[in-house]
């Protein structure tokens, strides 16, 4: 039989109160994973849910429970292509990020007097008025935005918004009879009053 090597190994509440040598390699028994250590960091760093990748490299269909730390690249040779659809829960990027063309998902509203619109479900929507609506909104946050297309039946429709939203040109109260307009939705922090839109109506 091959000689065996072990590393010494130990829980991950064992872990917590270790400080391993500088260039030591231990085994979170409770997480599976290896864990460095640099002599000083108590509980070492645990080498968990990350997958780092160079250019040119070709990620297939899987889930990745970490973040993905992609290396290299420039505006003429990107590090990451995404050659087929994808979809992204959330996307954080540090610097400049281009993108060629993106698309947004879209869902249709079901009309009711009262509509919530959640800022954290699509970034599209699309809602055909056939009565008088009230807006609402819920999951406010910090970057999140929302596009909406208004589309009036044969009659003049009024709209009411959250108090606080902010509007660029004014806050409409009405979409005319057979008329498409468009509401765009920018959230600044946590709350209504957090919120700034612009909306625009067919001539």
């Amino acid at each position: 039989m091959p000689t065996q090597v072990r590393i010494r190994r130990g829980t991950t509440a064992q872990h917590t109160t270790f400080t391993g040598a500088d260039g030591e390699l231990t085994f979170d028994t409770t997480k599976k994973v290896v864990v460095v250590h640099d002599g000083a960091t108590v509980g070492g760093l645990p080498l968990e849910g990350w997958l780092k990748l160079t250019p040119a490299t070709t990620l297939t269909t899987q889930t990745i429970a970490g973040p993905v730390n992609i290396t290299g690249g420039n505006l003429d040779t990107p590090a990451l292509t995404i050659a087929q659809p994808s979809i992204i829960g959330a996307l954080t990027a540090n610097g400049e990020t281009e993108l060629k063309s993106l698309v947004i998902q879209q869902e249709v509203l079901t009309y009711a007097s009262t509509v919530n619109l959640n800022f954290k479900a699509f970034g599209g929507k699309r809602l055909a008025l056939t009565g008088n609506v009230t807006f609402t909104s819920s999951n406010l946050g910090f970057g999140r935005q929302l596009l909406i297309r208004l589309v009036a039946d044969a009659s003049n429709r009024n709209l009411a918004f959250p108090a606080g939203w902010k509007f660029m040109n004014g806050t409409p109260t009405a979409l005319v009879a057979n008329k498409t307009a468009l509401l765009f939705l920018w959230c600044f922090n946590t709350t209504d009053a957090d919120v700034v839109a612009f909306y625009i109506v067919e001539s």
